[in-house]
């Protein structure tokens, strides 16, 4: 092919509007061209505000020689005409602004669009084909030999003379047009060898170099000539087949079947056909039918391998197209009947796959074209005809020829150059900074410049840069003056990142100390106030000026700077208004916050103090402020604790809490007061009183107190105990709550069961004993001083002079005593039965032996008590009443008993009814009722009785006397007559007991634990407060060191 590209220039240009080959992509007829907006829409965030784009219409222009067709023109990277590869880039020399190469791929989506990739700084390191782009070509053919260009630019590329803001980069040697053309290769039977031969070599008479290679099949031999293509006779007769293959490469035109030889087979070829010149034998009216098939050679042999056969695969025949007598308008793409110019002709095969198609009725002087699904290089023409042969005048084929031509056109796309511009719209502002005054340092405050806002611009990118400088407003003078010396302040200006408040310190009329600084860096203005300033104290509280002012005597200069990618440089100045600096009032600070123990991680809190005289505990609690009072200050009265209490003599710091007392447990008339303090530190005596007596009726006052002392120097306090909490503890012991017992159940009728109430290792141990006695019809009741064996043979209790009278006899009963049930003989107390409890504090659990005959050892001395007792009884009426012997012993080791009746108004009833603090202990539900027997209801005043042991019966069960009559009320006024007003013992009924738990009050004197909270505020010599400050603390036994 003789071909030939012309190019156009195109140029795309960075500086803001049109300029030489721009365009604006939003108007027709741009804004509807797809593939630029395709290029658009590859614009990445950053980079140019909006992509450039550049176009030249008829950028190549390809042209061919007569005979050629071009079919299109596209950008190539190479003058072979190498395609641009999706996944394999090239360097295309050309940098972004900021150093890195973009390398050219084509695009994925777009055949005919190049992208642009952007890599890095390394020339060597290829980017992958998805990264961001720089810039896009696209190609695109308006006909098949002229083609316009679209070049979108990205991001700003680096043009490398600084010098010149208007310099030109492109793409030389890097960018190459490459035609592709199609040329039709035709075959007369007038170009082949004389003589009859096997195979006739026939080249194409418009390229030689393309072959058309002849032999007959079945036996038929080719017989190729001026006359046309045939078998045997120059005809194609019926069952005759014709058989070319397209190749290029043979030498010898001509010869037997030995003698074929070619190169290779034309695998380029999708389009092939013959023309019929006649119809034999020749009848006006006469139509032939033949057969088309189309194949693809799998080897290239030669000789008489190719002569007898060679190995093909089909190739599927997709249309048919007519043209002369028999022609047809369009392509013919299914089976069917079509009419034409010289009758119906009808053609199968075609629908659906396959490589042979059968057309018949066929007028002479047609063309029969034949279009293939994939690459054909064998065609064979068979008549079919019943009748007629064929005569065939040429065969021909087209060929397609991509990369046909190439011309280098990257020279011809340039990139152009711009310089910045600059203007500033808003001059740099500073917010105010603000410090505490004297605060050094540690106390800076910072306020951020805002730049100036400005506009500018630069075709291929800039970088701007904002520099800072300080400078006085006007006059130096401050206003201001320091609180020590009251010595007026200058502003100095030390550098153009520094000025200085400045005063003279010793009157000698130089400027040789420094009450603050503003410095300058970056960004950040920083003021740092060093000494303490003179500010308005009064009124204090409320219309109280903290704050001084020093405002719009020093500016911020800023100088504006651009620079494109060019290294071309604009600088503009822009100054703020005076800035704006406050110096605060200092308030007391809080150093070391509350911190029972500084050793252990975290704040640990409350503090611990032991109850116990002279224990101490310390923690740390330290403040810190600038105003602080003088030495005289402290000696006159003044203080750094706020005084909580103004109807009090001295200062006076909050002091609230409890004791443990479930009944009253809140503190009354504390106080913590004042009683020495200087610079170094402060001391309170704290006192309180509390209801030390949790269950007797009423305040049962105490006090107890210590000292609180703060050491200021190393940030500590310590508390000391003058005055422990002392008082009542109160405890019950429940069979319903048991540790242990013997036996474990009352298989066997236990006679003896011991129960165990607390821990293994409770410094007071306690166990208690049940035996139980029964009458029957010729046994009853009597007294003798054990409670165990025969009677003395008397019925009344304590008569002629005893005084430890306990109810016995011979008949011992059985015990039911678990955790649910104390009875006799099963699980209640009914007439005629007594149950028996004693109490030890050793463990009497090894006593009981079931299997024994007495149920193992009874013991009958006791040697533990309780201060009272509480039994809770289920399944109570309204009728209900006992009679109890109360086996007591004194400090002294005197025993006594003491009867005691119960009438059923004395029992409570109803779970809200249960008095503090025994409502913590017990619980009632309907037909429930509690009988509580304190030390008040079996001594008078002076005695020391306790309880050792009980007798609980249902009535008197035959015998007699006289007893304590129970006052069912608790507390102080709750005792009853020990000794004086005793009553008749109840009379005997058919009353039934049923007791599900019996409680033994442990009450003895010792400590309460109290939990204090000391709160406080503190104030400097201004009298600015903190907030409240708590230091709790835990006095308790528990802490005793």
């Amino acid at each position: 092919m003789a071909l030939d590209i012309t190019t156009q220039e195109i140029i795309i240009d960075e500086t803001i509007g049109l300029q030489d080959d721009d365009v604006n992509p939003s108007v027709p007829p741009h804004i509807t061209n797809t593939t630029l907006q395709y290029l658009l829409s590859l614009d990445a965030p950053g980079g140019l505000t909006s992509p450039e784009v550049a176009f030249q219409a008829n950028f190549v222009v390809a042209s061919a020689s007569a005979g050629e067709t071009i079919t299109s023109v596209v950008l190539t990277q190479s003058a072979s005409g190498t395609p641009f590869s999706a996944t394999v880039g090239i360097n295309s020399g050309i940098r972004t602004v900021d150093g890195n190469y973009v390398w050219l791929f084509q695009d994925p989506t777009d055949a005919k669009v190049v992208i642009g990739v952007i890599g890095t700084s390394d020339q060597a390191a290829e980017p992958a084909e998805t990264g961001p782009l720089a810039f896009s070509l696209a190609l695109i053919n308006t006909s098949a030999t002229n083609a316009d260009l679209y070049t979108v630019e990205y991001v700003p590329l680096l043009n490398p003379d600084a010098t010149n803001p208007d310099d030109r980069i492109d793409l030389t040697n890097k960018v190459f047009a490459s035609v592709t053309g199609t040329s039709v290769a035709s075959f007369l039977g007038s170009a082949a060898a004389p003589g009859n031969n096997d195979f006739y070599l026939i080249n194409s008479a418009n390229d030689a170099s393309k072959q058309l290679l002849v032999i007959g099949l079945n036996g038929g031999t080719a017989n190729v000539s001026e006359q046309g293509f045939g078998i045997n006779n120059q005809s194609i007769n019926p069952n005759e087949t014709l058989q070319v293959d397209f190749v290029t490469g043979g030498n010898l035109n001509a010869g037997s079947a030995s003698q074929i030889q070619y190169g290779g087979h034309i695998e380029t070829i999708t389009q092939a056909g013959f023309t019929i010149s006649q119809i034999t034998p020749s009848t006006p009216t006469a139509r032939v039918d033949v057969q088309v098939s189309a194949f693809n050679v799998t080897n290239n042999e030669q000789g008489t391998d190719f002569f007898d056969g060679t190995a093909t695969s089909s190739v599927d025949i997709t249309g048919i197209k007519l043209t002369g007598t028999s022609g047809y308008a369009s392509l013919i793409t299914a089976d069917g009947t079509y009419a034409t110019g010289s009758g119906n002709i009808t053609v199968t095969g075609l629908t659906g796959t396959g490589n042979t198609v059968t057309i018949t009725g066929l007028d002479n002087t047609t063309t029969v074209d034949v279009t293939t699904s994939g690459p054909m290089d064998r065609l064979a023409v068979k008549g079919v005809d019943a009748n007629e042969g064929c005569d065939i005048s040429e065969f021909h084929f087209s060929a397609t020829s991509t990369n046909a031509y190439s011309e280098e056109v990257g020279s011809f796309i340039n990139f152009d150059d711009d310089g910045p511009t600059l203007s500033i719209t808003a001059a740099v502002t500073v917010g105010p900074a603000e410090v505490v005054e004297a605060s050094g340092a540690g106390g800076q405050s910072q306020a951020t410049i805002t730049p100036p806002t400005f506009d500018a611009g630069a075709v291929d990118g800039y970088t701007t840069d904002v520099g800072y400088a300080l400078a006085l407003a006007g006059a130096a003078a401050t206003g201001l003056v320091t609180t020590d010396g009251n010595h007026a302040i200058t502003l100095v200006v030390d550098s153009a990142t520094q000025v200085s408040g400045k005063y003279d310190s010793d009157g000698n009329s130089s400027l040789d100390a420094t009450a603050f600084t503003v410095t300058l860096s970056g960004t950040t203005v920083t003021l740092t106030s060093l000494v303490a300033l003179e500010h308005s104290n009064a009124p204090q509280g409320g219309g109280e000026d903290n704050t001084l002012d020093l405002n719009g005597l020093i500016n911020v200069v800023a100088t504006v700077t651009v620079t494109d990618g060019d290294a071309d440089v604009v600088s503009q100045q822009s100054t703020s208004s005076g800035l704006s600096l406050i110096f605060d009032d200092t308030d007391p600070t809080i150093t070391a916050p509350f911190d029972a123990d500084p050793i252990a991680g975290g704040i640990q809190s409350p503090e611990h103090l032991g109850n116990a005289v002279g224990q101490t505990a310390s923690g740390t609690f330290g403040y810190d402020m600038v105003d602080k009072h003088t030495a005289a200050e402290y000696l006159a009265g003044a203080s750094d604790f706020v005084d909580t209490n103004n109807t009090l003599a001295g200062v006076q710091i909050n002091l609230t809490g409890t004791v443990d007392n479930a009944q009253t447990p809140g503190i009354t008339q504390a106080v913590a007061t004042l009683t020495t303090e200087t610079d170094l530190s402060a001391t309170f005596n704290f006192s309180f009183h509390y209801d030390k007596d949790p269950i007797t009726a009423g305040v049962q006052d105490a006090t107890a107190g210590g000292t609180l002392f703060f050491d200021k120097i190393a940030d500590t306090y310590t508390f000391t105990l003058t005055d422990a909490v002392e008082g009542f503890s109160f405890d019950v012991l429940h069979t319903s709550e048991l540790v242990n017992k013997a036996p474990t159940g009352n298989t066997g009728h236990p006679l003896i069961v011991a129960e165990q109430l607390t821990p293994n290792g409770d410094p007071d141990p306690f166990f208690v004993q049940f035996t139980a006695n029964s009458t029957t019809n010729s046994i009853k009741f009597g007294f003798n001083s054990t409670g165990d064996g025969a009677t003395v043979g008397d019925t009344t209790f304590n008569n002629g002079g005893a005084t430890h009278d306990m109810i016995t006899n011979l008949h011992e009963d059985w015990v039911s005593a678990t955790q649910a049930t104390n009875g006799v003989a099963g699980d209640t107390i009914q007439k005629g039965e007594a149950l028996t409890l004693r109490f030890f504090e050793q463990n009497i659990l090894t006593d009981v032996n079931p299997k024994a005959p007495d149920g193992g050892t009874e013991r009958l001395d006791p040697t533990a008590s309780a201060s009272g007792v509480v039994i809770k009884f289920d399944g109570v009426g309204n009728s209900e009443d006992l009679v109890l012997i109360l086996d007591l012993k004194d400090a002294n080791g005197n025993e006594v008993t003491r009867a005691v009746n119960v009438q059923n108004s004395d029992l409570i009833k109803g779970n809200a009814n249960i008095p503090s603090p025994y409502s913590t202990e017990f619980t009632l539900d309907n037909n429930d009722a509690l009988l509580i027997l304190e030390q008040n209801d079996y001594t008078v005043a002076g005695e020391t009785y306790q309880i050792q042991g009980i007798q609980i019966m249902q009535s008197a069960n035959g015998l007699t006397g006289t007893a304590i009559n129970l006052n069912g009320g608790i507390g102080a006024s709750g005792g009853s007559n020990a000794t004086s007003g005793l009553t008749a013992w109840d009379p005997t009924d058919n009353d039934v007991l049923k007791i599900v738990d019996i409680g033994f009050v442990q009450q003895t004197s010792g400590t309460f634990n109290a939990n204090l909270d000391f709160s406080f505020a503190l104030a400097d010599a201004d009298g600015d407060p903190t907030a409240t400050q708590h230091i709790p603390v835990t006095v308790s036994n528990d802490y005793i060191v």
